[in-house]
Parts: structure tokens; sequence; C-alpha cells
């Protein structure tokens, strides 16, 4: 999944403007609760993002970011953990 976000993240590199994040394997959970991810826990999803995103987001890049890009990068990686009822009710509900 790609995530835009609407302020880049600034790097020596150049900004980035976006990351992919996947779906991440258990290997990656690691050090996490899934209780805490699924609540989208910021300080949880934190440890999990630097594992699963493309450029790799760090953990002071992803505490930086604005609120909205940080919502959108949070509910992306909970949406990984919804079963497919759950994931059809989301779609009713937000018509998407």
């Amino acid at each position: 999944v790609t995530v835009a976000f609407s302020a880049p993240i600034q790097r020596d590199g150049g900004p980035i403007d976006s990351v992919t994040v996947r779906k991440p394997k258990g290997g990656d959970l690691r050090g996490t609760k899934l209780t805490e991810l699924m609540a989208a826990d910021v300080d949880a999803v934190a440890k999990l993002i630097p594992r699963i995103t493309s450029p790799s987001i760090q953990h002071h890049e992803f505490f930086g970011l604005d609120a909205d890009d940080l919502a959108e990068l949070i509910g992306t990686v909970v949406g990984f953990f919804l079963n497919r009822a759950q994931r059809e009710v989301l779609q009713t509900m937000t018509g998407t």
C-alpha cells in the first residue's frame, strides 16, 4: 500500500513524499503486542514502521510526521489486522 504524505519527510538524499507499506510478517511483529497495534497505539506502531516501510521510516521521522500523515500511516497498519468481515463493514461505512 502506498501512503502519500501531505508534508514530505526531509532527508539528506531528498524529500520523501510517499512510502510503500507492506503487510507485516511474523518476524516483523517481534517485541510488539497485537492488541496495541490493533488499538492504533502510536508507540506500538512506531516499533513496527521501520520494519515494513520502503523507504524505511525511522522512529524520529515517524514521530515528526504531521497529524494527518501519521493518522493515515497508522490506519494503513491497523487495516492489515482486520479480517474480511471487518474490512467489508469499514468499506460500507466509508463508501470506499
